[in-house]
């Protein structure tokens, strides 16, 4: 979809946890040592579970609230060495243990399978939304191009299939657009509720409404002057996740608002610099906010890789919030701004940079873990409206709709 249809001319059900068992799931034999219990399959191939994991993770009602989803079980009830006084293949082609103080235990055959001790399976849902999230990275010319479809507000408030689309949409891309939007607070609020189901909450408020008139907070957002590209809330030890921005008025000229991929910025960095894009993977650099009696503080990487898989995980990158540097080694200094020159290159770049007019009724999505966001300088009075997520917030309520537990 081209990107003027969507700015105009300026610019499942959650699946059982104790699913039937898979032919792939058929336990052939089993057999037990001293410190474990060997699980062969039907399939050809096998698992080994460790007594003390295998006792930590009995389901029965005494260990484990079904209803919570959370467990009973004490590790200080049991030795370290434990070991079964009886292991079998149940009538269900499920595992049973019996337990030194003749505690029962019985094991789904495909609930162990599916958790067996496999290093590439231990991160599965980590690497799926990895995968997900670093599958399009895009620059201009190639979001101008694939620029995702527009949602309807009607529907993301109501209709299950289209939220689901959105949270793809946000996934996929770092962003989204929803029409038809209200300029009300309350339109913004249920958006968030059904994203996450809770704004949040910071220094700056719930839903803030803020123009270039009134300075409320010494924050450079609240100038009407040029914006370069930046994530937010980079002081905080765990950034904001999902950013909502709405336009509701503008009387003047200029304000273009500007999105940038950060994953895009990384990999082009990686490619054309390994030793600058090696330096902000392994380096932590320290964000502050100093205001209103409230000193914020926070480090962590500009590129941050998830330790599992190497992907893309999250861009913190904001010169505006960036602390004095005199926690680096002075050997480091040099490479630090090498590194970090580079990497605004990119994001400076005007074939990696997304311009578009923010107009009321169109609210703005943004992956603030991903997209690099700024804004033109303006005349006049600018009225917006916006709100947080939480990243925790929002891929919770999303693995909720589409991973099993």
């Amino acid at each position: 979809m081209r990107l003027r249809q969507v700015f105009g001319s300026s610019v499942q059900t959650r699946p059982n946890a104790s699913p039937s068992v898979a032919s792939n799931s058929v336990i052939s034999s089993i057999s037990s040592d001293y410190e474990s219990v060997h699980v062969s399959w039907k399939d050809g191939g096998s698992s080994k579970f460790h007594n003390v994991w295998l006792r930590d993770h009995c389901r029965c009602g005494e260990c484990y609230n079904a209803t919570t989803h959370q467990k009973e079980f004490n590790i200080l009830d049991v030795p370290l060495s434990i070991k079964p006084i009886d292991v079998a293949v149940n009538t269900e082609n499920g595992l049973s243990i019996t337990w030194p103080d003749h505690h029962k235990t019985h094991y789904d055959a495909e609930w162990l399978k599916k958790h067996s001790h496999v290093e590439s399976k231990l991160p599965a849902v980590t690497r799926r939304l990895g995968k997900e999230q670093n599958s399009f990275l895009w620059d201009k010319n190639t979001i101008e191009s694939k620029f995702p479809r527009p949602f309807e507000f009607a529907k993301v408030v109501s209709d299950q299939e289209e939220l689901n689309a959105l949270f793809r949409s946000i996934i996929n891309y770092g962003l989204a657009v929803v029409g038809g939007t209200p300029t009300s607070v309350s339109a913004i609020e249920k958006t968030a509720a059904r994203l996450g189901g809770f704004v949040k909450e910071t220094h700056y408020g719930k839903i803030w409404e803020f123009s270039n008139e009134v300075m409320e907070h010494a924050d450079t957002a609240y100038t009407s002057g040029y914006l370069r590209g930046h994530t937010d809330g980079t002081y905080f030890s765990h950034p904001v996740g999902i950013q909502m921005l709405h336009c509701v008025g503008h009387e003047g000229t200029g304000g273009l608002n500007l999105l940038v991929d950060g994953f895009f910025v990384a990999e082009k960095l990686r490619q054309t610099d390994r030793e600058s894009f090696d330096f902000l993977t392994s380096r932590n650099i320290r964000f502050e906010y100093n205001s209103e009696g409230l000193l914020l503080k926070a480090h962590g990487p500009i590129i941050e890789l998830d330790p599992f898989d190497g992907t893309f995980s999250q861009i913190r990158f904001n010169n505006y919030d960036m602390a004095a540097l005199d926690y680096l080694k002075y050997e480091d200094v040099a490479r630090f701004y090498k590194a970090l020159r580079e990497f605004t290159a990119i994001t400076a770049d005007p074939n990696n940079q997304l311009w578009f007019k923010l107009t009321p009724g169109t609210l703005l999505i943004m992956g603030n873990w991903r997209v690099l966001h700024g804004r033109s300088g303006f005349t006049g009075k600018r009225m917006m409206q916006g709100c947080y997520v939480s990243m925790d917030d929002f891929f919770g309520k999303y693995r909720a709709m589409t991973f099993d537990s």
